[in-house]
């Protein structure tokens, strides 16, 4: 792989309560096959009360390339531009700290922000688990019909895209466009993405860019995060009304068309007939739909697939209503 430039790369990764995960995100940082002296890794911590801060000191003691600073307000926008307006590095990227780069994260960026000349690059998000319920969780995160707006989760072709995971932004973009949005609560990796397009700029996406991420390890937990999704997902807009797609909308109104049936239902035979054969269909169709994505050593999680994911789409539908018709509340 041949380059004309090597950027140089700042990281940014929000933490709070990470000790679980912050050493193996850190490592694979400090593992890019890529001149470390070009990469600095600012961690933007609100506070952890657990083990967090003790292991990122660990670490200070002996890379000089990683900072800590602190991140008061405990939300996510705010951990990331702080974060931004403490590194100093020509492309800054956003990480979680639940997350591990491939050796090659940072190489590939700097070849696509290079040879494609965009503002913007990311990469695919491959799910890991460390128990059984991360592995069950990454494997529906992997199946587009349970998200399928979110082609960094399981495309294999190169293309130009809304969104990445993880994304690359050549620093001049935040003077232009702006930092991410503190004002009100939102998605605010989506938002962001969309100033930039607006701006006029594409957004470049690669599977040869890998990431791994922990999900969550409950259910519980995994179905809140959603229920969130879809609140932020409805803020964004909120704020712009022209960034709605017909994706956005399938979830809630599927969630409006259940409840609407299932209520008749009391006093309707038809309105039951209708929403048992609804049901029979919507499961048909995920069933079907996983077992032609679904690699043949994760066959043992079908069974509990078609249930998880549609309680995912009722928990964001869900969100996304809660967010449309409720006001902006920091709660979430």
């Amino acid at each position: 792989m041949k380059n004309t430039y090597y950027h140089t790369f700042s990281i940014i990764i929000p933490s709070l309560n990470e000790e679980n995960y912050i050493a193996d995100c850190l490592n694979s940082i400090l593992k890019q096959d890529y001149d470390t002296e070009k990469i600095e890794i600012i961690i933007s911590d609100g506070y952890s009360t657990d083990k967090t801060r003790s292991i990122i000191a660990d670490y200070i003691r002996t890379h000089k390339n990683i900072i800590l600073v602190d991140n008061p307000e405990k939300k996510t926008p705010q951990a990331l531009n702080i974060g931004i307006k403490n590194s100093h590095n020509e492309v800054v990227v956003i990480l979680g700290a639940h997350t591990k780069l491939d050796n090659n994260f940072i190489k590939y960026n700097n070849y696509y922000l290079n040879t494609k000349n965009v503002m913007v690059s990311g990469g695919t998000q491959i799910n890991v688990g460390k128990t059984f319920v991360q592995k069950l969780i990454g494997t529906v995160m992997e199946i587009p019909f349970a998200f399928g707006s979110a082609n960094y989760r399981w495309s294999t072709k190169e293309q130009y895209v809304d969104t990445v995971v993880y994304a690359a932004y050549k620093r001049e973009l935040f003077d232009e466009v702006g930092y991410f949005e503190e004002r009100m609560t939102i998605s605010e990796d989506a938002e962001f993405n969309w100033r930039i397009r607006q701006a006029g700029y594409k957004i470049f996406y690669s599977p040869q860019i890998i990431s791994y991420y922990y999900p969550r390890n409950s259910i519980k937990k995994f179905i809140k995060q959603l229920f969130r999704y879809g609140i932020l997902r409805v803020n964004v807009l909120k704020k712009h009304i022209d960034a709605i797609k017909v994706m956005h909308l399938i979830p809630p109104g599927f969630v409006l068309l259940l409840v609407t049936f299932l209520t008749a239902s009391f006093f309707s035979v038809t309105a039951l007939k209708i929403i048992s054969v609804l049901m029979l269909v919507y499961f048909a169709i995920s069933i079907l739909l996983t077992l032609i994505k679904l690699p043949a050593k994760k066959v043992a999680f079908l069974p509990m697939i078609p249930i998880l994911i549609f309680s995912m789409h009722i928990a964001w539908g869900t969100g996304f209503l809660v967010g449309l018709f409720s006001p902006k509340s920091k709660e979430y």
